[in-house]
């Protein structure tokens, strides 16, 4: 029986191998703790800390104008999008996208794989 990590660490796989386009994938807690990921060489645990930072300001700021419940943050750069998806209270999957990369493709991905690490964790 694989553990949960072994099964959290197939989904992020799954979905680098499913969007060429993805330089990089993470879940990370909520403050800021990596779990599993796929980075290449960036620093994980400064990726982990700031990524969960941003989306941790982004839900006050929807909070303080009373826009309901974040759904995710996307940062678009020259390079490419970061995109940050709250997974429940306590968990943010972090992806990095190449600029040309398709945009909703990526979103559509990431809400799947959401779905499954969700099941996972509260399994």
């Amino acid at each position: 029986m694989k553990s949960r990590y072994e099964a959290v660490n197939q989904v992020l796989e799954m979905l680098r191998r499913d969007n060429p386009g993805l330089d990089a994938v993470a879940l990370v807690t909520s403050d800021g703790m990596p779990v599993a990921s796929q980075m290449g060489e960036a620093d994980e645990l400064k990726v982990s800390a700031m990524a969960a930072t941003l989306q941790g300001v982004a839900e006050q700021v929807i909070k303080e104008l009373r826009g309901g419940s974040l759904k995710h943050v996307i940062v678009t750069s020259e390079g490419g999008t970061l995109v940050i998806k709250s997974i429940g209270k306590d968990f943010v999957l972090v992806l990095l996208v190449r600029a040309e990369s398709k945009l909703g493709f990526t979103l559509w991905q990431a809400e799947l794989a959401s779905q499954r690490i969700d099941k996972i964790l509260n399994s």
